[in-house]
């Protein structure tokens, strides 16, 4: 089974959309969540949580409730990277908490099987850290040292979180991200304009993924 992840329904509804058939449609920790197919695999979508104890506790919930042997978490980032533009694509190699005080921080290390097939479908995408954090980054010298210290691609408030549950729990993980803002001083202007409009991108990739690969 492969469970795929969003903040927001926006983020999901590339995968939500295609599923035929549709199996079911249920609730968990108070977030709706759907399960079918698409291609040849079973597939669980959900939704609805912000910041890392949210995304940690999703993940942990839906890995005692499918046992999922894969979860991918699509959604809209924060461009580190000084080269990345907005609507550019970030596939998170490894991932690290940005907040979590460490002299020697460690990160989690992104599936190569997900990386690999995630390439094979689309040739367009950066592959590179992805840095998670409980505040939005909105200012030119903190991104500046998140990619100084992580040499970090993107950033967000949610994919370290989950890496580290399914790295616990044995369970294979990668992040896709759309870049919506340049995480600086107009951060949340350029989010408001731009969510909309790239944010599916990610999970209608996943749904080619599916389509084309059976995991």
């Amino acid at each position: 089974m492969v469970v795929v992840t969003g903040v927001l329904k926006e983020e999901i509804i590339g995968v939500f959309r295609e599923m035929l058939p549709l199996l079911e449609n249920g609730e968990l920790v108070k977030r709706n969540f759907s399960r079918g197919i698409v291609g040849g695999n079973e597939v669980v979508t959900i939704y609805g949580f912000v910041g890392k104890v949210e995304s940690a506790m999703i993940a942990q919930a839906i890995i005692d409730r499918f046992r999922p042997s894969y979860i991918i978490h699509c959604g809209s980032a924060g461009a580190i990277h000084p080269e990345l533009k907005i609507g550019d694509l970030v596939c998170g190699s490894v991932f690290y908490e940005h907040d979590f005080q460490a002299s020697n921080p460690i990160g989690i290390e992104s599936s190569s099987k997900l990386l690999e097939k995630i390439a094979d479908v689309y040739d367009k995408i950066n592959f590179g850290p992805i840095v998670s954090g409980d505040l939005i980054v909105s200012d030119k010298e903190l991104k500046r040292k998140l990619f100084e210290k992580y040499g970090a691609f993107a950033v967000d408030m949610d994919s370290a979180a989950i890496a580290k549950v399914c790295h616990q729990n044995g369970v294979e993980f990668c992040a896709l991200k759309v870049i919506v803002d340049t995480s600086e001083e107009h951060a949340q202007i350029e989010y408001e304009q731009n969510f909309r409009k790239f944010s599916s991108l990610p999970s209608t990739i996943i749904s080619e993924l599916l389509d084309k690969h059976l995991l």
